[in-house]
């Protein structure tokens, strides 16, 4: 007979708070003489929208609903005053800055190791002061003595919980070769259109070419299971031997790039899944030598792809064409990467260390001094439109707060060997990074405070990751930061592998 688990006791939790925000210039400060509570968070007031019944006079039925604006959750950080420092809480409340806060939550780890002394952590996001409280500064009685403490009362943009992840093989012998790329292509539904999901159900794997004899297009894998079981589906209008190299939902449509086919190839999403899709090619926009080698999008008309030779190219329909926005004058290195944090910020990364940016949407790109002359970089990550993370072939990463103007190395263990392959963030503060090593093994690294420490996965000690020769690609939930697929080469170097941590 099964047993529960031994349920998380207050007692065994530790705050961490970081100023400014969780970010990888920053880090997460222990606060042993803090905790938080009431922590509570409003969806909006519910209110009936009634008919009259049809079957009786007089009397109404209930034929919908409507939601009012969601509060912003609200909690109290209390914290004990000490005699050799200023209040922590009256400081921040005076400051007026947003920071982040977590909870950890452990038993036998050690609660000053903010990367591993937990097995459980609750993260507030985007947390802001609203009002201040002190406690009794004096007494008149012996007996009414009491410790000094203050009292926060604060807002938070985001709540939710991270938990340690246990990785595990998917899709098994469903991958034939080498998968390039992958993305969770779900959100959150309740039923009213048809779906029912969590955010986790839809993943999508590509293949880069096809081992099979005879030869066949490059495939797509794709579930509406949370990756149990797989379908797949022929690219056809790729020929045999012609790579594909990354994929990307846009709109209705999946969106897959070719640099041997130099143009984009498109199927709608739900034909796909219901095994009646018919692929289309595009090829007008493309530059012959500037064939496209990774894309980005952030809205239906708003996807960036960059290419071969310093090309960069702009469309606002994939179906239909796409328009050169840099063509090779900024710099002739070949691109590997690119990233649009919005409508109008992006940044692409390529070979011998080229960089370059836009602040216009593309209207004008730059070229920026990259981190680590004539090194290729092979990923990019915006968190914002100053704050970039950067990977290397040479197995390091790096960041910016300044656009570019200065860089910082970011360690980790194993950093400067082997290869930086992607960077996928979740959230402000969850993000993951795909690291192959020297000796060629890939490893999935996750960080739960903006990339500041960086801890290997599995995080459990005697917990392994699957063998693998090197981790391509890594696909990471939005609706739920604790959900993270991962893709690459088998440990038989012919084989595709994918891994899902959750």
């Amino acid at each position: 007979m099964a047993t529960e688990a031994a349920p998380l006791l207050i007692s065994q939790s530790r705050l961490w708070i970081a100023e400014n925000g969780a970010r990888p210039a920053n880090s997460m400060v222990y606060k042993g003489l803090g905790r938080i509570t009431s922590p509570t968070a409003s969806r909006g007031s519910v209110t009936a929208v009634r008919a009259p019944d049809p079957s009786r006079y007089g009397a109404f039925i209930n034929v919908g609903s409507i939601r009012g604006a969601p509060d912003l959750p609200t909690l109290t950080i209390e914290a004990r005053n000490q005699p050799d420092t200023i209040s922590e809480l009256l400081r921040l409340f005076n400051r007026q800055c947003i920071f982040d806060a977590q909870v950890h939550f452990g038993a036998c780890e050690d609660p000053q190791d903010f990367a591993q002394g937990y097995v459980w952590a609750r993260i507030y996001e985007g947390v802001e002061p609203s009002n201040w409280g002190g406690a009794d500064q004096g007494t008149f009685d012996e007996g009414n003595d009491a410790v000094s403490a203050d009292t926060l009362d604060v807002t938070a943009q985001r709540i939710y919980d991270v938990k340690r992840l246990r990785g595990a093989e998917v899709a098994g012998t469903a991958i034939a070769s080498l998968a390039v790329d992958a993305i969770i292509a779900d959100q959150i539904t309740c039923g009213q259109c048809g779906r029912i999901s969590d955010g986790t159900q839809i993943a999508l794997i590509l293949e880069g070419s096809s081992s099979g004899s005879p030869g066949v297009p490059a495939r797509l894998l794709y579930t509406e299971d949370g990756t149990n079981t797989w379908g797949t589906t022929a690219i056809d209008t790729l020929a045999v031997g012609e790579a594909a190299v990354r994929l990307e939902v846009v709109g209705p449509n999946v969106v897959v790039i070719s640099t041997a086919s130099a143009s984009l190839h498109y199927a709608a999403l739900l034909d796909i899944l219901d095994g009646t899709e018919t692929w289309a090619e595009v090829t007008s926009g493309f530059d012959g030598s500037g064939a496209p080698t990774a894309i980005t999008t952030v809205a239906r008309d708003r996807s960036w792809i960059a290419g071969q030779g310093g090309r960069i190219y702009f469309t606002d329909d994939p179906t239909s064409l796409v328009t050169e926005q840099a063509d090779g004058s900024q710099t002739a290195q070949n691109l590997t990467d690119i990233h649009a944090f919005d409508r109008n910020n992006v940044v692409a990364v390529g070979a011998s260390n080229a960089v370059l940016v836009t602040a216009n949407g593309g209207a004008s790109w730059a070229l920026v001094v990259g981190p680590v002359p004539g090194v290729a970089l092979n990923a990019i990550w915006m968190r914002s439109a100053n704050e970039w993370l950067v990977g290397t072939a040479g197995g390091a990463l790096w960041y910016t707060t300044n656009a570019g103007s200065s860089w910082t190395q970011k360690g980790f263990s194993g950093s400067g060997s082997g290869v930086v392959r992607d960077i996928k963030f979740a959230s402000r503060n969850v993000g993951y990074m795909a690291h192959s090593t020297a000796a060629g093994l890939g490893r999935l690294f996750r960080t739960i405070d903006g990339g500041n420490s960086w801890v290997v996965m599995p995080e459990e000690q005697g917990q392994t990751i699957p063998a693998n020769d090197y981790l391509a690609a890594i696909a990471p939930s939005i609706d739920d930061v604790n959900f993270v697929l991962a893709v690459g080469l088998a440990d038989n170097a012919t084989d595709g592998f994918a891994v899902l941590f959750n």
